[in-house]
């Protein structure tokens, strides 16, 4: 007899009376407190003013918050709030796609270089892509704790039961996602570390390429989100251009046709 995980931890980190903290804002929060710390490590390294961290931090948050939870209604549950414009903020409850959530904390960051003619917008988007990909792999644990994004039936030992549910054993999409993620994170910080931004784009590319072609390979085990465009998901569609922009910056990148600029 297969030993599956059952899985069904309450939503709730802590409760006091009517209130309650959810385990997905604590692993955001957690999220927000890695990017800190790897983009201030980061900054020092390149021997930048790092009591900027903040502030941009600031600026891409709300930048990816307002577009991620945008595109999750428009692409996946629109019609479902417009019955329910009560729950249009209710972000806690889950419900946000980073694609969205990453084109508008890029519009995040080009404000902030606005504002702060010092740093360069490129610059700061390879820089970016170095620091924030622990943060997808901690809001998946928090999609985790919340039993959602789960995947199809399988017989794998390591599968788990969603008991909040069913009882029928499914890959945990989210988990290995976010191990990827982990993963990725480790990766890019080596090659920060031997090549610091000798490569104008490169970490954009790694970003692009490895977390969007993760998604769009994990998919295949996920109980899709709508309807199906032929054999793909809309998920898998929604990361073909970031796929294919990280394809095209690599190549610019690897024959020198892209440049910082001046800063």
């Amino acid at each position: 007899m297969l030993n599956f995980i059952y899985w069904n931890p309450s939503p709730d980190f802590v409760t006091i009376g009517a209130f309650s903290i959810k385990w997905y804002g604590v692993f955001w929060g957690m999220s927000l407190m890695s990017c800190f710390f790897i983009g201030r490590y980061v900054f020092k390294k390149l021997n930048w003013d790092d009591e900027k961290i903040t502030l941009l931090i600031q600026y891409m948050f709300v930048g990816g918050l307002i577009g991620a939870r945008l595109a999750h209604i428009v692409f996946y549950q629109l019609d479902f709030y417009m019955a329910h414009p009560e729950d249009l903020i209710a972000v806690w409850k889950g419900g946000l796609a980073s694609h969205g959530g990453f084109v508008v904390a890029a519009i995040g960051l080009w404000l902030f270089c606005y504002y702060h003619r010092e740093f360069n917008f490129f610059r700061l988007l390879d820089v970016g892509a170095v620091s924030v990909i622990s943060l997808a792999a901690l809001i998946r644990l928090g999609n985790l704790m919340n039993s959602e994004l789960y995947g199809k039936e399988t017989s794998v030992p390591w599968a788990f039961v969603f008991e909040q549910v069913d009882n029928i054993p499914r890959h945990a999409v989210v988990l290995y996602e976010s191990i990827a993620y982990f993963i990725l994170q480790i990766v890019i910080l080596l090659l920060f570390n031997r090549y610091k931004l000798s490569k104008p784009g490169m970490y954009l590319a790694f970003f692009f390429i490895t977390v969007f072609g993760i998604r769009f390979v994990l998919e295949f085990f996920k109980v899709p989100d709508g309807e199906m465009i032929g054999c793909i998901s809309k998920t898998q569609l929604l990361n073909l251009p970031f796929i294919i922009t990280g394809i095209a910056i690599a190549y610019l990148s690897a024959n020198g046709k892209l440049k910082y600029g001046n800063e």
